[in-house]
Formats: structure tokens, C-alpha cells, sequence
């Protein structure tokens, strides 16, 4: 039997109601019908058939309604071979501080060490603890204070893909060293399509996509997406599509300047100046990064529309700049070749101190754009200032609205 999107999404259900072992759950039917809008017959066979798999062990519960009793057992699973008579035998004699000595223990230790259970070190074996490579989903993709949380959602849409997929993206972000699942794993496309001078600078109007000459036909081609990773989820692309419907990933947009070294046209550059986040194609205006790309929208507007353009409320300008969503880098024009990079982040993220830390960089990040896009402004446009000034009473563009 084939465990489905209610075995997944109970099973996520009552790992957010763990402990902080991460193994006991204190969850019960309630929450896996609160969280995931499974009626109670279907999280009851959930849990039945992950109890089947070894997935879920009930424990015993005297006080039936009691809310923080533990009700089941989430086991640490192990994926490591089996380990032999032989080779179990060496393993607990080195728990023991024996090492072994004569060449029947060596030669089990060494097979016990192909397994991962050993490792041998300059001063002999040792044990290897097992550890699960685990994906940090937070609570919030579960349970949401307001509306349906993620994973409501995605049991609404009714496939377990999108749902695997959103776990596995989990684990990949790098929010501190990549700044989200890692580009070299998957990763978006934009190129100039339209530029203006400004000064010293250009703005570039840049589109989804990468062109390239295909080596054997000769023909201009666009690739606008890539990857190179071997996926746990199949029809990556569809699943990916209705994590991005559903506005549970979102994409960053940097700068990622020059030609790409070889002739890969896969390869990318290193991102560089944040230019936007994109949600389903749309910007998004709670993000640090929604200042200086907003900015960047005016000054084209300046040099597209003239100065009467910017003369409408503030509200009405950004309302305008999230419906057409366009992504605009400001450059110096001794830059010759202008590109893009898009980085797949998840919308939830768990409140750790190293998703803290990331967005602290990320804030200094944005600053240093938003203040770089306004020294350009102010040499054609020294109004600039007054917009300046409502945009940064606030740190993001939806309390610019509002007030």
C-alpha cells in the first residue's frame, strides 16, 4: 500500500505537535483535522496506515481529552544496511572501549564502517552516532494564525507531490549561505531587455529568460529555468508551479552581471544586487527587498513616462508597480553585459538564529541598494527626495500604503 497526501499531511501534522525530541507528539485527531482539513475518519486511517509502515507508534494515553499528553511516537529512522552478528558484535565492544584486535574483528569492523556505523581515526575506531538528515519545516507551514496554513492548502489541491516537494526544498535552503535553496541546485533566468541612460548609469529592463545559440542548429533559443540536482519529487516543474500558485516559494531576483564563463548555458554568475522578490510572478511588498526595487520602477518610469507620472499618490504608484511587475537593475555603463538570477526560497521559514542573522544581512543588503538607487535619482530628479522620505518612514512598502 502507497502512502498518500493524508498519511503526509498527518504525519506533518503530528510532527508539529513533538516535543523537543522531534519524536514524542502530543497531536492528536483534532489537530490533524484543524491543520490539514482532513475530516476525522481520514486521519484516523492515516495514522493506522503510517502505524503500518513504522512511520507512527501509538502510545497509551489514560486521560483521553487531555490536550499536552503524549498520544504518539514519531521513531528516528535509521537507513543504514543491517549490521551482521560479526560486525554488530565489534560495534558493541567498541561501546564497551575495546578495540578489536585479532583479523576476524578487523575485517568485521571494516565492514561495519563501509555501513557507516564506524570510523577509524588516528587513534583507532570509533562509533559513529547516527543522525537523521532532517528539513527544518516550520510550525507556520502547518498551523496558521489567520486562514489556512500551506500544507491546508496543498491537501486541498489533492496531489502529494507539491507536498514532497515543499519538505525537500526544506532541506536544501541555505538561507545564510545561499540565501535559499542553493542556485546551483535550481535557479531562474532574466535578461536586459531595454535600457535607459542615466548619468553614468543605465536602468535595465530585464525578462525572464537567458538566450543562446543552440551549437548544432545555429538557432537563438531562451532558457528560462534549470536545474542540476537528482529530485526525491517527480514533475519537479508542475509541483514547483503550484508551490508558486499556492505563494508557498517565492523567487529573490539579484543581479548576476557578465557572460557566464564557457560555453554552458547553464552556468551564472554570482548574484549581486537584490532587485525584487517575485510571488507568483508578482512583487511582493513585505519583503526588505521591495524598496529599492520599487525605486529602481520610478526612476524608469522618470526616464519612460516624464515627471508628471510620479506626481500621483504614493499608494497608486505602488499599486501600478506590482501589477506590472517588472524587474529593473540600475548599473554603471561600463558594465557590459547585464543579467539576472532568480533564487527559489520558501514563503515560511522557522524562527532560528540563523534565519535572524539572514535577515539582518539581508536588511543591510537592501539599504545599500536603496540608498545607491536614490544617489542616481537625485542627479536627474532632486524630488526624488520627497518620495525618499514617505518610502522610508517605513521598512517595507505595504506600511507605506497604509499610512
Amino acid at each position: 500500500m502507497k502512502l498518500g497526501v493524508e498519511e503526509a499531511s498527518a504525519y506533518l501534522c503530528l510532527l508539529t505537535s513533538t516535543d523537543q525530541s522531534n519524536v514524542t507528539s502530543s497531536g492528536g485527531f483534532n489537530s490533524i483535522m484543524n491543520y490539514s482539513g482532513l475530516t476525522r475518519s481520514e486521519a484516523k486511517k492515516a495514522v493506522r496506515n503510517l502505524a503500518k509502515h513504522g512511520l507512527v507508534e501509538n502510545l497509551p494515553v489514560e486521560r483521553a481529552r487531555a490536550r499536552t499528553v503524549p498520544r504518539h511516537r514519531l521513531p528516528i529512522h535509521d537507513n543504514r544496511s543491517t549490521l551482521a552478528a560479526k560486525e554488530r558484535e565489534v560495534v558493541e565492544a567498541l561501546g564497551a572501549g575495546q578495540q578489536p584486535t585479532n583479523t576476524s574483528m578487523i575485517n568485521a569492523a571494516q565492514r561495519a564502517a563501509s555501513k557507516g556505523y564506524i570510523e577509524k581515526r588516528s587513534d583507532g575506531w570509533h562509533i559513529i552516532e547516527h543522525t537523521n538528515k532532517v528539513a527544518f519545516i516550520p510550525n507556520s507551514f502547518v498551523r496558521a494564525k489567520e486562514g489556512h496554513s500551506p500544507l491546508y492548502r496543498l491537501v486541498n489541491n489533492g496531489e502529494l507531490g507539491p507536498i514532497m516537494l515543499a519538505a525537500e526544498l526544506y532541506e536544501l535552503q541555505n538561507l545564510m549561505d545561499d540565501r535559499g535553496v542553493p542556485p546551483e541546485l535550481i535557479r531562474g533566468y532574466f535578461k536586459s531587455a531595454g535600457e535607459k541612460r542615466v548619468g553614468m548609469y543605465k536602468l535595465h529592463y530585464l525578462e525572464d529568460g537567458r538566450s543562446y545559440q543552440d551549437e548544432k542548429t545555429k538557432e537563438t533559443n531562451t532558457i528560462v529555468m534549470a536545474h542540476r540536482h537528482r529530485w526525491r519529487t517527480l514533475d519537479l516543474w508542475d509541483c514547483l508551479r503550484t508551490l508558486d500558485a499556492a505563494h508557498i516559494t517565492e523567487w529573490a531576483v539579484y543581479s548576476a552581471n557578465g557572460k557566464p564563463p564557457g560555453a554552458d548555458r547553464h552556468a551564472f554568475n554570482r548574484p549581486q544586487r537584490p532587485l525584487g522578490v517575485l510571488r507568483n510572478g508578482r512583487h511582493v511588498i513585505t519583503t526588505p527587498e521591495s524598496r529599492p526595487a520599487f525605486l529602481a520602477y520610478l526612476l524608469w518610469c522618470l526616464k519612460s513616462k516624464g515627471r508628471d507620472h510620479l506626481s500621483r499618490p504614493l499608494s497608486a504608484l505602488i499599486e501600478e508597480w506590482r501589477d506590472k511587475s517588472p524587474v529593473i537593475a540600475i548599473e554603471n555603463t561600463s558594465v557590459a553585459h547585464v543579467e539576472g538570477i532568480s533564487i527559489l526560497r520558501m514563503v515560511n521559514r522557522a524562527a532560528t538564529e540563523n534565519t535572524s542573522v539572514w535577515h539582518r544581512d539581508l536588511c543591510r543588503e537592501c539599504e545599500k541598494a536603496f540608498f545607491f538607487a536614490e544617489t542616481v535619482a537625485r542627479d536627474i530628479f532632486p524630488q526624488i527626495s520627497d518620495i525618499m522620505k514617505e518610502i522610508s518612514r517605513s521598512s517595507i512598502l505595504e506600511e507605506a500604503i497604509s499610512t
